[in-house]
């Protein structure tokens, strides 16, 4: 599936294809090692298409440190 990342203020920010199916909650990294926090999804307006707009936030190698304890 291919996903569009947006941020918390509704910016795009790249985009992003999975094979798994992304929900809130879920984390990822992309093609640049960044890591992502799923926080919202948003389907776009168009039923034919699997694009889906997600909004995330970065997430940072000391929060993922803490959730790991």
């Amino acid at each position: 599936m291919q996903y569009l990342l947006m941020d918390a203020h509704q910016r795009f920010l790249g985009t992003f294809s999975s094979q798994a199916t992304l929900i809130v909650g879920d984390t990822f990294q992309n093609q640049n090692n960044q890591t992502y926090a799923v926080v919202g999804m948003n389907w776009s307006g168009q039923k034919n298409t699997k694009t889906q707009a997600l909004t995330v936030i970065p997430v940072t190698a000391a929060a993922k440190k803490a959730a790991l304890n």
